[in-house]
């Protein structure tokens, strides 16, 4: 069952929670995209440049950071990479173009984000027990820097809008993840998102949490366990953009999607 409560799930719950059960009740994973192995070599530079800053007090050489960068994609490919059928016939070639694409990352993070970060806690794993819930919720901090400012790394295809960063989950659990390591919520909340577009590009967007948006959050988790508890997962509304082929794992196996959509695309000789 559920051992603890991570933006993961919550944001997985929010969108079908028939992969809920699928994943964290079966035990079902399947590998994530090759978006989410790009954004790994993305973090993976950051956190030897972070590692070293803490304690030398300078930022790395960018061939540092980018070798890092590089590795870190390419053992996570390792690890398996989720293609839907329709992407196999190109795998390789995405697999391959991404080490370009992270390794163009490091250098904007290099030159754009990492001057500013002077890191006192890197990778941290917290949990934070809640006398409301069952379970602890739990988070790794990517970097926090001395000067109160809690910083999450996001790889995207482009742009995010103020509305797309004022809307995510994250914030709001970290913001109080901080505070029970450190006793002070952070003074600033902020997105560093690297589009993986043909040129790519940093954007720096502020966002803003208060007490309420965590107890909202609370709410939230409280009636997903109630729910997985009682056996029930309502599945992703038909339509959604998650509900395919393209972006779930679990497509080709649900219960809720009609035979007749689960037709293979056929493969030219």
């Amino acid at each position: 069952m559920i051992s603890y409560i991570n933006q993961t799930l919550l944001n997985a719950w929010g969108m079908c929670g028939e992969r809920v059960r699928r994943r964290w009740i079966e035990g079902h994973v399947i590998p994530p995209g090759i978006a989410a192995k790009i954004g790994h070599g993305a973090h993976s530079g950051a956190e030897v440049n972070h590692r070293a800053k803490m304690r030398t007090g300078q930022d790395e050489p960018l061939s540092v950071i980018q070798d890092a960068a590089r590795d870190g994609y390419v053992k996570s490919l390792e690890e398996g990479v989720f293609f839907s059928p329709d992407e196999l016939p190109t795998a390789k070639k995405q697999m391959a173009e991404g080490v370009d694409k992270v390794v163009r990352i490091a250098k904007l993070y290099r030159e754009e984000m990492a001057p500013r970060i002077m890191p006192v806690l890197i990778e941290e794993e917290i949990f934070l027990d809640d006398p409301d819930l069952e379970v602890p919720f739990r988070g790794t901090v990517d970097v926090y820097t001395a000067d109160g400012i809690l910083p999450d790394i996001k790889t995207s295809g482009k742009r995010w809008s103020q509305g797309q960063a004022d809307q995510k989950i994250q914030p709001t659990l970290y913001r109080e993840l901080i505070r029970a390591r450190t006793g002070q919520h952070p003074k600033t909340l902020t997105f560093e998102i690297f589009t993986t577009t043909k040129e790519p590009a940093h954007q720096l967007i502020e966002t803003a949490r208060t007490d309420e948006d965590f107890l909202i959050l609370k709410k939230r988790a409280k009636i997903m366990l109630q729910s997985i508890n009682a056996g029930i997962f309502p599945p992703a509304e038909p339509g959604h953009w998650c509900c395919s082929p393209k972006w779930c794992g679990y497509y080709f196996t649900c219960p809720h999607i009609p035979s007749h959509r689960k037709i293979l695309p056929k493969r030219s000789a």
